[in-house]
């Protein structure tokens, strides 16, 4: 099998029409979306995690254990689904409040700061994030989509490189620092994305990316 037949010549068009045809650069291309993907994780991997922990730590004490099937603090119907689909993965067993937090997607914890879950914002969820300054719900949230859509995308094995990425970074690690000064430490101490996207964009083909090696 042919390198093209690997990836498929429809996912190779985006990065040909690119590269104004030239497959050489291309695949250059396609390389460095990939190796952004990799590198970018680092930082999405510990906003999740340290995001779902603070929500988890915050409601729990607020609202008592199992606070995620409690009809008060989780409304909307989607995110009760959600909840019920968790439970469900560990057929009739007892799962721990820890599993199923790990069980729930990177959307159902993002969804709590949309408009549905207003009610949430003042006395549950404002006082995780220790920025320095009032932060509203919309800042939160605005930022929380457009990290999704980064980390959708990588999940995804879609392009990324004509996206910016720098910005949605800055933001994941504005978030990080928020809810936790030690996570965004260990993230800048452990991320490559810095090595791999220095933040001066050049031209190539038709479209405008952040380095290029050919």
């Amino acid at each position: 099998m042919t390198l093209e037949a690997a990836l498929s010549t429809e996912r190779l068009t985006k990065y040909r029409h690119w590269a104004l045809q030239n497959n050489d650069d291309a695949l250059a291309l396609y390389a460095l979306n990939v190796a952004l993907s990799e590198a970018f994780y680092t930082s999405l991997h510990i906003l999740e995690i340290t995001l779902r922990n603070a929500i988890h730590d915050g409601l729990r004490a607020r609202h008592g254990a199992g606070w995620f099937r409690n009809p008060a603090v989780i409304t909307d119907r989607y995110q009760q689904q959600k909840v019920q689909e968790a439970f469900a993965k560990f057929q009739g067993q007892q799962p721990t409040d820890g599993q199923i937090v790990a069980e729930l997607t990177f959307g159902f914890w993002t969804a709590l700061f949309g408009r549905r879950n207003n009610h949430l914002w003042g006395q549950d969820l404002r006082g995780l994030f220790n920025a320095g300054k009032p932060l509203k719900r919309k800042q939160i949230a605005s930022r929380l989509d457009d990290i999704r859509g980064i980390r959708n995308r990588i999940a995804h094995h879609e392009p990324i490189i004509q996206l910016d990425l720098e910005q949605t970074y800055l933001e994941t690690c504005e978030i990080t620092g928020w809810l936790s000064p030690a996570a965004l430490a260990w993230c800048h101490t452990h991320c490559r994305f810095r090595s791999v996207h220095p933040g001066q964009p050049i031209i190539i083909g038709n479209l405008k990316n952040p380095v290029l090696p050919l």
